[in-house]
């Protein structure tokens, strides 16, 4: 009977490996730093009842010519669209009866969305709404009744949400933290994501502010880049996960070149360039200037807090593997060779497309 073990063991072995690419091959591979936010601007016509909708940032996977829906008593009278590319635009005119009020049914817009009117007397005025599954229904707006702001605290909840839903969909970015997970235990780990939140609320806040102004395409093949360093790093740095459980010192460097101080450094540094994706995100949401301080913090905190989810997952699956299957070493090993190999396909996509 012992005889047969490696040879389930291997078998399980191809399954699970199988399972890690399967997995890792859905990953998106262009724009890892995107949410579907969607603006919907209006425009005031001098004319009761005609106004024009414009919607903006529609991500690539959406379908521009796709329905809405309309109160009782509207009509689309005019209906043009931009397209194909990454962020196409639609817009309409509208004709309402005289005192139509109700919401207009969109698919756009699911993890969030930016209302902006403009009035007659060239003035404008905007509201930041929540997402849902199926899409934003925005309000059919009433050109005489002031808009109500949102409260501080509703307004910090919508931060907070979007900031944790952007890490949790950036495939690029849980990579990189996935490396950090595995390159150290311990305290060592709560250092270097220290080290990495440290570097990459600076940059956020310096992007954002327009302190700092980088190109988002060299940014993003960077960010590709860090993956493929510290996958790397996992391999063969003496004290991460994988070395310690194969107890290989022949492929090992020397120690010194590794030690945490340079881990933290280099970390800090590829957080300065994570950042720069966020700033990204943070600016398509157009914040106002009211918003600026709470969008900053609770966007920045929604970050951590997707971040520490995300280990915490990934911890609690090496524990149960371990426990259920001793295949834990095996589950790194395949992890971390696929999300090196999605960083250097990342790498090579982003600086093509330069």
């Amino acid at each position: 009977m012992a005889r047969n073990k490696p040879g389930i063991l291997n078998r399980l072995s191809l399954w699970v490996l199988a399972a890690v690419f399967g997995l890792l091959s859905v990953a998106p591979s262009a724009q890892a730093h995107y949410l579907d936010i969607a603006q919907f601007t209006f425009y005031q016509y001098e004319e009761a009842g005609r106004l024009r909708l414009r919607v903006d940032n529609l991500p690539q996977t959406a379908v521009p010519t796709q329905a809405i829906g309309l109160p009782e008593g509207c009509e689309i009278l005019t209906r043009q669209q931009s397209g194909p590319g990454f962020l196409p635009s639609v817009e309409f005119e509208l004709n309402c009866a005289r005192g139509t009020q109700g919401l207009i049914v969109t698919p756009w817009g699911r993890d969030g969305g930016r209302v902006v009117f403009n009035y007659l007397d060239g003035s404008t005025n905007s509201l930041m709404l929540s997402g849902s599954r199926s899409g934003i229904n925005v309000q059919l707006p009433d050109w005489n009744e002031e808009i109500e702001a949102r409260s501080l605290a509703s307004s910090a909840w919508l931060y907070l949400v979007l900031g944790t839903e952007h890490v949790l969909i950036g495939w690029d970015h849980l990579a990189f933290v996935f490396c950090l997970a595995m390159l150290a235990t311990g305290v060592s780990l709560v250092w270097l994501i220290t080290a990495f939140t440290v570097g990459h609320s600076i940059s956020l806040a310096l992007s954002y502010l327009g302190l700092v102004n980088i190109p988002i395409t060299p940014v993003e093949a960077v960010i590709a880049l860090s993956v493929v360093f510290m996958a790397r790093e996992v391999f063969f740095t003496r004290d991460s996960r994988l070395c310690l459980l194969t107890k290989d010192a022949d492929q090992l460097h020397d120690s010194s070149a590794h030690s945490q101080r340079w881990r933290m450094a280099v970390t800090a540094m590829f957080g300065l360039i994570h950042g720069l994706g966020f700033a990204s995100v943070l600016g398509d949401l157009g914040v106002s200037a009211s918003d600026t301080v709470v969008a900053l913090a609770f966007f920045n905190i929604g970050v951590e807090l997707g971040q520490i989810l995300f280990v915490c997952a990934v911890l609690l699956t090496l524990a149960l593997v371990r426990r259920a299957l001793n295949m834990e070493l095996l589950l790194i090993r395949a992890a971390t060779f696929s999300v090196g190999g999605l960083g250097v396909f990342w790498t090579l996509q982003r600086v093509l497309g330069i």
